[in-house]
């Protein structure tokens, strides 16, 4: 089976759309997504109706979905941050949002588990650490562990003894999964990459293949700009799409 694996949307219809345009012509079947629906982007109620139709393997809260009802993580929010999401709770149906405040943190399956960010604490915690690989591995099931939050397309590769991380920014980087080693795979951000990039990121898992492909896929970003304008979305939000930031 070959299933689509993405992350953080962030409200970004243009990029989510280029994402699932581009997946559909990888023969995706299947797809995961590993959070973060809204925040910082201009579309949170398109991308929540689109992505809730797909046929899904999993979905799981990530930290901006979780803050639309418990205030207490606004705290780790930056002002922008802040600001796009009160914008967003604006944007939201009531069904939307209670679809996206009701979305388990953890799915755990026989071959893989997804969180948005770590097994150890799937909203705050940021997987970004060899350490983190480590502590975490007795804590979830399966080859595969996917996870999002850091914006940042990467795989760790290893055991409880030894591992190793890779940076895979490139459109079309193709890694095998061996039965001797266990994964952590970030498929990167769709709607706000963070390596100076503005290429939407995710990924597709071959099942059958046992690989895992990283993609990066073009899309109008000055479209989605020009909507946050006329949301009066913080300027910073704006121009940073345009430079992978």
């Amino acid at each position: 089976m070959r299933i689509g694996v993405f992350s953080d949307v962030h409200g970004n219809l243009e990029a989510l759309q280029a994402c699932l345009t581009r997946l559909d012509k990888e023969g995706a079947e299947r797809f995961i997504f590993c959070g973060d629906v809204i925040g910082y982007g201009p579309d949170p109620e398109a991308c929540v109706q689109k992505i809730l139709q797909l046929p899904l393997l999993a979905c799981v809260l990530g930290n901006h979905d979780a803050a639309l009802d418990r205030s207490e993580l606004e705290s780790y929010f930056n002002y922008d941050a802040r600001l796009a999401l009160e914008k967003t709770r604006k944007l939201l149906s009531p069904g939307s949002l209670y679809a996206l405040t009701t979305l388990p943190e953890r799915v755990q399956m026989p071959s893989f588990c997804v969180v948005h960010g770590t097994p150890a604490d799937p909203i705050k915690e940021y997987f970004s650490s060899m350490l983190q690989f480590k502590s975490n591995l007795s804590l979830w099931e399966g080859s595969v562990c996917f996870v999002g939050h850091t914006h940042l397309s990467f795989y760790m590769k290893g055991t409880a003894r030894n591992c190793t991380v890779s940076l895979c920014s490139k459109d079309g980087t193709k890694i095998s999964l061996t039965r001797q080693s266990r994964y952590v795979i970030n498929p990167g951000a769709v709607g706000k990459p963070r390596d100076k990039n503005p290429q939407a990121a995710f990924g597709l898992w071959d099942t059958k293949a046992n690989t895992f492909t990283f993609l990066r896929e073009s899309y109008d970003v000055k479209k989605t700009q020009e909507k946050m304008r006329k949301y009066k979305f913080p300027s910073f939000l704006i121009d940073s799409l345009a430079v992978g930031y």
